[in-house]
Parts: structure tokens; sequence; C-alpha cells
């Protein structure tokens, strides 16, 4: 059972039309409608006042009758997309920073002593070379993330 049979289901035993059960949970009509034709799934903390509401556990009411539903496929897409975004994000913070340091090193050689050129300009090639790299690594896995979606 999907999760929008679930919900029907849920409804109907406990003889609730869909305005009641939207005026109990405090949203829409049209909100349990698109649950109920599988237009929409709700978030986390809804589903947690459903499952007081109708007074089951989260996982019966996510999981239902079988294993694998819509509704924990959603929970379990948004958690690796989650991962993915804070992953990327890191990578990004990395190649900013590799940047930075590296004009920073770039222009204290342009600035500085001449005994110290040799060394900071070294260092501000390795830098701009590493959040190259950096900028070049996340963008080919972004791309290659979108065609296996596809």
């Amino acid at each position: 059972m999907n999760f929008s049979q679930q919900i029907k289901s849920l409804r109907a035993k406990h003889k609730m039309t869909q305005q009641e059960m939207a005026d109990r949970l405090g949203i829409s009509r049209q909100a349990i409608s698109n649950w109920e034709n599988d237009r929409n799934l709700p978030d986390i903390e809804m589903l947690i006042s459903l499952s007081r509401t109708f007074d089951i556990s989260l996982d019966e009411l996510i999981l239902g009758e079988s294993n694998m539903t819509n509704m924990t496929r959603k929970l379990i897409d948004d958690t690796s997309k989650t991962r993915r975004t804070a992953m990327n994000l890191r990578i990004l913070k990395i190649a900013i920073a590799l940047i930075a340091f590296g004009f920073i090193c770039f222009l204290a050689a342009v600035l500085g002593q001449p005994s110290w050129e040799n060394l900071l300009a070294d260092a501000s090639r390795i830098s701009f070379l590493g959040g190259l790299i950096s900028f070049v690594i996340l963008g080919a896995k972004n791309i290659l993330e979108l065609f296996k979606a596809k």
C-alpha cells in the first residue's frame, strides 16, 4: 500500500472527511486531497502530526504494508540530497579558501621582500591550482550526478 492509499484508509477508518482531517491538522483540505491523489507528500513535521492523530507509529504510517513506499523513497532521496549538498558546500569552501590564500600569497610576493618572492609565488601558484582543481572536481561530480539521475 502506498502513502496515498494509507492516508485514505486511515481517514476512512476514523470516519473523517478530508475537511475534518485538515481542520484537525491545521492545514487545507486541498493538502489532504493532494496527498490522497499522490500529487504531493507531507513534510516530516506533518508526518509526526499524522501519526499522533491516527495513533500509529511513523513506521506504520510511512511503510504501511510494504517495505518501500513512495514516502520512504522520498525520505531517502531527501537525505541523500542533503548529504550531497553538504559535501559540495565543503568542497566549495576549501576551493575558495585555497584561491584566497593563493591571492594573499601573490600580493605578498608582489609587495614583499625579494627573498620571499619565490616562496610566496610558488605558494600562490599551488593554492590557485588547488582551488581550480577543487572547482573542476566539484563541477565534474555534479555533471556526473545529473547524467546518472537521467
